[in-house]
Formats: structure tokens, C-alpha cells, sequence
């Protein structure tokens, strides 16, 4: 269990990874639809490898109000803290 930082830096690999795009263009404040032009699979596909990779499970209603790269990071972390 690594620090916020970590988690960060995961879902910015996943998601450089995901919509093959520059990890430097990935940050905490990147909205998802309209700076990486991620889509609902796009989402699921990385939400899911973080459900593996962290132990962890995400309701997928929980996914609906995202709209940054930081507020799915926070939403990882809290799922690894409850």
C-alpha cells in the first residue's frame, strides 16, 4: 500500500497505456472526456485493472459523477482505506 502518489502514478500509466497518449499528458486535474478524450470503456478498462491491481472493488454507479483523473485517484484510495 503505497502513498496517494503511487496510486497517481498507476492511474496515470494505465491510462497513458489505455488511450496511448504521453503519461506527462495524464495529470490529477486532466478532465476525463474533454482532455483525454476517455470514454465509458476507456474508464471501466482502467477502473478494472485497478480493482486487481489494489484489491479492491468500485461500484460502477460510484464511476458516473467522475469527471477528473484525480477524483477516480481519491476514489481509489478510499476504497483501499474502508
Amino acid at each position: 500500500m503505497g502513498s496517494p502518489g503511487s496510486v497517481f502514478e498507476w492511474v496515470q500509466g494505465r491510462f497513458a497505456e489505455v488511450l496511448e497518449v504521453d503519461p506527462a499528458d495524464v495529470a490529477l486535474d486532466s478532465q476525463l472526456a474533454a482532455d483525454l478524450d476517455a470514454d465509458s470503456i476507456d474508464l471501466i478498462e482502467v477502473v478494472n485493472g485497478a480493482e486487481k491491481e489494489y484489491g479492491v472493488t468500485i461500484e460502477e454507479q460510484d464511476l458516473y459523477d467522475l469527471e477528473t483523473v484525480g477524483q477516480l485517484v481519491a476514489l481509489i484510495d478510499s476504497a483501499r482505506t474502508s
